[in-house]
């Protein structure tokens, strides 16, 4: 018999798999997602519904609230007269669609800690795959299909540059792979503290490991903010001075290595991630203050933004009118895309959120290694929302990572609650049979 829970595993892999058919084939994914998301989602919802046991209320959760007032503003912005229906349709999953869907099913479905680490363990397999690959690229070469991306896409531009290649792996572009490569090695550098049993801590720090390799030749500066951001987070949540010391010391450390010395300067991908230290004496950095300021001024006519998907229009689609200049990152894209009155909702919703997470992990749970597992997503969280501010990151494969960093946050009580209750059936047959044992003797 199939586990109910498989539906939604299958549901959060194919947003990996997806990523990796690049390899090999021409792979819509925005179109490919929306299918098979909205198919998996289908098949949890039998399988949970085929067993009585499933628990709907603990769906009914903050995140839900806060993330269906997004997916109604979502769907109002199909009334904006420069809307594309087509684009608005392959936007629909990691704009609206998943969080929802994390929001419900991930506190049904992830009942213990067992649950959380099978996220970790696919996420894993993605992260070796997607190493291999850019190790792949660094040191045999590019194959045809990454060819034809650099040569007649035209990703050359921003791929072959003054400080090198920046390699892209299995991704859509270097930036999103830098991002999400940062993302996995704060999630599983801090799992490996946590998670028990020496195989499976060596498991997470090798694929922590493999993350920062890919970060590391991505050149992608952005991502330098997910690991300050997700340090940062760690020195908020931790309840340990152990784990404060080991957070706060090591984003002291990354901040002097890069801001107050010149070591490894030589290296190019080093001395490029240093640059992002020194933003003003950068020369993209600039551009993208003086771009900001002329957006602000068109911005100022378009409450609503220019539509769903349209900060970056190019190819066949034909809006009515266009931005004509380009957005640097993942906030500057949500403004220009829903207005300020979408930006403004989308920061308070995802800031309720950060601090309606932390309150759960500081003052609802008990257990430490929980506390901790379900932490590392959420600082992964935070190093991703401050990367966004940078660089345009909520592309694939990012967004199921970050809506279930947040999920498993509300899912984390009812498992701390199975976790207690777990202790106390265990301590009361430890009492019964050491009553036991004692009646014995006196027999």
């Amino acid at each position: 018999m199939m586990n109910k829970t498989t539906g939604f595993y299958f549901l959060f892999a194919t947003q990996f798999l997806l990523i990796v058919g690049k390899m090999f084939m021409d792979v819509k994914v925005g179109l490919f997602s929306l299918v098979f998301t909205i198919l998996f989602l289908v098949i949890t919802l039998i399988q949970l519904n085929n067993d009585e046991t499933t628990d709907w209320s603990l769906g009914n959760n903050g995140m839900l609230y806060l993330y269906s007032a997004w997916g109604i503003y979502y769907l109002l912005e199909i009334l904006n007269p420069n809307a594309v229906i087509e684009v608005w349709n392959i936007c629909l999953p990691p704009y609206a669609l998943l969080p929802i869907i994390c929001a419900f099913l991930i506190p049904i479905v992830i009942k213990d800690i067992k649950g959380l680490e099978c996220l970790l363990y696919i996420w894993a397999i993605f992260i070796l795959i997607a190493t291999f690959k850019g190790y792949w690229q660094k040191n045999h070469g590019f194959s045809e299909r990454d060819q034809y991306f650099l040569y007649t896409l035209g990703g050359w531009r921003t791929h072959i540059i003054w400080s090198g290649i920046r390699y892209f792996s299995c991704f859509s572009d270097a930036n999103t792979y830098g991002v999400h490569s940062a993302m996995a090695a704060v999630t599983f550098s801090i799992s490996s503290f946590y998670v028990k049993g020496k195989i499976k801590r060596l498991f997470f720090f090798i694929t922590a490991l493999c993350a920062i390799y890919g970060f590391g030749i991505s050149g992608t500066r952005s991502a330098m903010a997910v690991i300050a951001g997700g340090l940062g987070m760690m020195t908020i949540l931790s309840k340990s001075w152990k784990a404060l010391l080991i957070s706060g010391t090591a984003a002291i450390g990354i901040f002097c290595f890069f801001y107050f010395t010149n070591v490894g300067n030589s290296n190019p991908f080093i001395y490029k991630m240093r640059s992002a230290f020194r933003p003003t004496e950068d020369a993209s950095y600039i551009v993208r203050v003086e771009n900001r300021a002329k957006m602000k001024e068109l911005m100022g006519h378009k409450p609503i933004g220019y539509g769903i998907g349209l900060s970056k229009s190019g190819g066949d689609i034909r809006p009515r009118e266009v931005m004509p200049y380009p957005p640097d990152s993942w906030l500057v894209s949500v403004w220009v895309e829903t207005g300020i009155v979408g930006l403004l909702l989308y920061l308070i919703i995802n800031g309720s959120l950060f601090a309606w997470c932390s309150w759960i992990l500081l003052f609802k749970i008990k257990d430490p290694r929980l506390r901790g597992m379900v932490a590392a997503w959420l600082c992964m969280d935070a190093g991703f929302f401050l990367a966004a501010y940078a660089a345009d990151c909520l592309q694939y494969p990012n967004p199921i990572a970050v809506y279930t960093g947040f999920a498993l946050c509300f899912a984390a009580p009812h498992i701390d609650k199975h976790i207690s209750e777990q202790k106390e059936l265990e301590e009361q047959e430890k009492a019964v049979e050491k009553a036991d044992a004692e009646t014995n003797n006196m027999l």
